[in-house]
């Protein structure tokens, strides 16, 4: 098991935060550097519609994600696909460094809307 691999693991068990993880992988070298960009969190916000308040505020340090989507289930994919989320242009924008919204998606209910961003 390399460093990267260690960290990410004490992430996982939760030794450690998302934050701390990032700057030790920002270390290695890991976190923001090639492939990476300026790009070093993916942020998923649901906020209720009628309050603007944030309903779910999920912040992942994005070599983690990087990590974690070699084993995202093909029906979650199937699911991202369903409501209009491109899952290769997702992984590619982790790829290539991209900075900003990747997602912004309402519910059919029009009550909550999600946003998915890489800052």
């Amino acid at each position: 098991m390399d460093e990267s691999q260690r960290i990410l693991r004490l992430l996982e068990d939760k030794k450690i935060t998302a934050d701390e993880a990032a700057r030790l992988l920002d270390a290695l070298g890991d976190g923001g550097g090639a492939g990476a960009g300026n790009a070093k969190f993916l942020k998923v916000r649901v906020y209720d519609k009628s309050s603007g308040q944030a309903k779910v505020n999920v912040t992942l340090p994005v070599a983690l994600v990087r990590w974690g989507l070699q084993f995202m289930p093909e029906s979650a994919k199937m699911q991202m696909n369903e409501h209009h989320v491109d899952f290769e242009q997702v992984v590619d924008a982790l790829h290539q460094g991209f900075s900003g919204k990747l997602v912004d998606v309402e519910n059919e209910e029009g009550s909550e809307r999600v946003e998915v961003y890489l800052e």
